[in-house]
């Protein structure tokens, strides 16, 4: 870190927000990025927030650079299904605390009254306010300001920086601190550095602005406040936890942004790769994006063409048929205790050893490859001995079934896909474990792990919605290819021994069984519009049972100890 004290903003050259500005000579040069032709409107301004630089390589690089230019808009606007946003709530009541002096009950009162809410939605949001006010408590001398801070660039066009979170000040001005919000998991998942970088640089160098009347508009920013210092804090609003990611002089935030935040924030403005995945549904390109494949009829319903566009994955629609308050508040990402039951974690650590050796492996697993003592699993899964043991035995049965080849062409490895069923208005996400092709034709393999004995009888696609969803979508040729020869495979792992049963997506008796399997799934999820909770066994395990309040009314209130199935590592008993 240099020593040398740089000029205020107005007067030197600061680290660039986007290439265009006079850069250091070390920098990469400028590259230019083209609009998607599907888009209309001004590429003015770009607007980088601080959260687009977490990083993650599940993100879609075109939706982040997209998302960076507002005034850029598709030529058809999809009607979109948009649940309300947590953290946007909680920003408002404490808006209404903070600027307008309302008691926190009235404040709460008069947000939660302006749109219908689901209940457990709102009992988190009643949590989240109040474990926020305490870490305010305990600040007492910093004093909330209402501007946002905003780093403002404008030559051919405007550039901003800024970053989502609450801000205070020092009585003097001197000290900023900018609270960066989270639900929960703090210490499971921390902030990149870029990020950090961003978001101190913001605090140190942004200018006050109210919030623009239209967010395809500049932020009108006012004039520049002296400021010595700042803090930058990771506020987790479950537990009431703050943590300090950054604190020191605005010379130390210009350095980390340069060090850590100017290249990832030109990275994602250059970003061109899509993703498809969890971005789909918010991204101005989800019509007419070549990676969102379209597929009407896929869930086997009627049309619902007047309905809003929503989104969903078999997960999703398994957590729904337990519950479908448990579905809706775990689509809205509200903080989950013991997400995963012991077989599920058994089946997570699983995955997760088989798609590492998957991806450098040259040829066909080999028995040599699997663990060899209970210390294989990635600690997180948190696998006791037992737990570790049968997986263990698991993995040793994977070798005979392994489908990698010398000559396995195509390989995709936990990819996700993503399917536009245009009737039934919804975007249909699949992750298949593996998807190769054999001599042309595609083959999808799902892998489960189980260690409950071998049952005979079994009909794999209607006891596996994932198998039901696969044989669809290889039947109906979504993926390309030939449908004859195309199959999907099911990889059932015991500690005991390993099956592998194939289904023909080109059989139309299994074709007509896997949408029957999909449309009972489906349609009272796609009618649904309350969500409501379904009390009963279940409470005891949901990981989300701490904000329904319906969960009370079970005899058996859910426990610390118990938990959920999980992500579809363990079939339903």
């Amino acid at each position: 870190m240099s020593d040398r004290k740089p000029l205020p903003l107005e007067q030197r050259g600061t680290p660039p927000l986007v290439p265009g500005q006079r850069t250091p000579e070390d920098a990469p040069p400028a590259r230019t990025w083209t609009a998607p032709p599907e888009l209309v409107g001004s590429a003015s301004p770009i607007r980088v927030a601080s959260s687009v630089l977490a990083g993650g390589d599940h993100r879609c690089a075109m939706h982040l650079a997209v998302k960076s230019r507002p005034g850029l808009k598709p030529a058809a606007w999809p009607r979109r299904d948009k649940p309300p946003v947590p953290v946007r709530l909680v920003m408002d009541v404490l808006d209404a605390v903070e600027f307008d002096r309302r008691p926190v009950d009235e404040a709460l009162n008069s947000v939660l009254a302006k749109q219908p809410l689901h209940e457990g939605l709102a009992a988190f949001i009643k949590h989240a306010v109040r474990s926020y006010l305490s870490i305010c408590e305990a600040e007492p001398s910093m004093l909330p300001v209402a501007h946002w801070w905003v780093v403002q660039h404008v030559d051919q066009g405007v550039r901003e920086l800024w970053a989502w979170g609450r801000r205070y000040r020092s009585a003097d001005g001197a000290v900023r601190e900018l609270r960066l919000i989270r639900l929960a998991n703090m210490l499971e998942r921390q902030r990149s550095e870029a990020e950090v970088a961003a978001a101190a640089y913001t605090a140190a160098y942004g200018r006050p602005a109210p919030w623009p009347d239209e967010w395809e508009k500049k932020f009108f920013v006012r004039a520049r406040e002296e400021v010595s210092r700042v803090v930058v804090a990771d506020i987790d609003l479950t537990e009431g936890l703050r943590r300090v990611l950054f604190d020191g002089t605005i010379e130390d935030a210009a350095a980390l942004y340069e060090k850590d935040g100017r290249r990832a924030a030109i990275q994602v403005l250059h970003g061109q790769t899509r993703r498809p995945g969890g971005d789909c549904l918010k991204c101005r390109l989800a019509l007419t994006c070549d990676e969102v494949m379209r597929a009407p009829g896929l869930l086997g319903l009627r049309s619902y063409r007047r309905a809003k566009l929503r989104q969903v994955s078999i997960t999703d629609l398994r957590y729904y048929d337990n519950c479908p308050a448990q579905h809706y508040l775990q689509t809205l990402h509200l903080p989950k205790v013991n997400e995963y039951a012991t077989p599920a974690r058994i089946g997570q650590a699983v995955h997760r050893y088989l798609e590492t050796l998957h991806a450098k492996a040259s040829g066909p697993c080999q028995h040599a490859d699997m663990p060899a003592d209970t210390s294989w699993p990635d600690p997180r899964w948190e696998l006791d001995a037992d737990a570790a043991e049968a997986g263990m035995r698991m993995l040793a049965h994977h070798p005979s079934v392994c489908p990698l080849e010398e000559n396995t062409s195509d390989l995709r490895i936990e990819e996700t896909f993503v399917f536009h069923d245009t009737a039934a208005q919804t975007l249909v996400i699949a992750k298949p474990d593996l998807v190769y092709r054999d001599d042309g034709a595609w083959v999808w393999r799902e892998t489960k792990t189980t260690r409950r004995r071998q049952r005979g009888g079994e009909d794999v696609v209607t006891e596996f919605p994932q198998v039901a969803l696969a044989t669809a979508i290889l039947g109906r040729g979504l993926l390309g290819g030939p449908v004859d020869g195309s199959r999907v495979e099911l990889e059932i792992l015991r500690p005991a021994g390993a099956d592998l049963i194939m289904v023909d997506p080109s059989d139309p008796q299994e074709l007509d069984k896997a949408y029957a399997v999909l449309r009972k799934m489906a349609q009272p999820w796609r009618e649904d519009n309350t969500f409501a909770a379904a009390p009963g066994d279940n409470c005891r395990t949901c990981p989300v049972s701490r904000w329904c309040p319906r969960a009370a009314e079970t005899d058996t209130p859910p426990s610390s100890q118990e938990t959920a199935r999980g992500a579809d590592r363990e079939p339903p008993a």
